[in-house]
């Protein structure tokens, strides 16, 4: 698949695009599948052990309840990951909005998902289901990586109530301001992305999300009572990285 001079250009300017229902759902199908195998048993080998998998990100919500945002990396552990990863179709996209060869850098399966869990051994911080609002340009830059286009595959209906991805569009054209905080990273402040400027980005199981890492994104908590799980893939120009 290529990309059309105006979806190019509209990615340069916006700093996103959403190329709906590009994957057939004998693809999306499977990459639930795995998603689902990899967060079981990563949970089970938690528990087992009673030891923490740096691979998994959780916490718990103010009610208690252990919740997993996502799992990183995961090529290794999901064979559809990986060959979609790889293949020429979704790389040929990447290469259309970087302009150069790609290559990958990053993977991670994005559950945001309150979990049946005994957590009782793990020393959890207590966090909200959101996503506050956050660039990713500063964590790829301090490991060599200038320019990154990250792309996300909806391996469910992302719709507003599930928790569907939010971006600020053309914010990745200037540096936004960034506060600290104890456990979520660096947040942009409202008054730096105000909440009327942004897009939601609302798109069925098979579709793929792609944006620049520069671009001010965030997402809400799935209140829609389904899951909302995302392949996320991050790739950068061929030969770039290495701190």
């Amino acid at each position: 698949m290529m990309l059309t001079e105006t979806q190019r250009r509209a990615f340069a300017e916006e700093g996103h695009l959403v190329l709906r229902d590009l994957l057939a759902s004998e693809i999306v199908d499977q990459l639930r599948s795995d998603a689902d195998t990899v967060l079981h048993n990563a949970l089970s080998a938690m528990a087992t052990a009673q030891a923490q998998d740096l691979r998994v990100t959780w916490w718990r919500l103010a009610s208690g309840r252990p919740y997993v945002l996502k799992i990183k990396p995961v090529l290794d552990l999901a064979s559809s990951a990986a060959r979609l990863a790889h293949s020429a179709e979704l790389r040929g996209v990447v290469a259309d909005l970087l302009d150069v060869e790609p290559q990958l850098m990053e993977d991670k399966f994005m559950y945001k998902q309150v979990v049946d869990a005994a957590t009782d051994w793990a020393d959890l911080p207590t966090l909200g289901e959101e996503v506050c609002k956050h660039t990713d340009a500063a964590y790829f830059r301090a490991r060599g990586y200038e320019r990154v286009v990250t792309v996300a595959v909806c391996l469910d209906e992302c719709t507003a109530e599930a928790g569907a991805l939010k971006v600020w569009p053309g914010s990745h054209h200037r540096v936004v301001e960034q506060v600290n905080t104890a456990n979520q990273g660096p947040v942009v402040p409202d008054h730096a992305a105000p909440d009327s400027t942004a897009v939601t980005l609302e798109a069925h199981p098979g579709s793929v999300l792609a944006w620049d890492a520069r671009l001010v994104h965030a997402s809400g908590p799935n209140t829609s009572g389904n899951p909302r799980r995302l392949l996320v893939l991050g790739y950068a120009p061929a030969g770039s990285g290495g701190r």
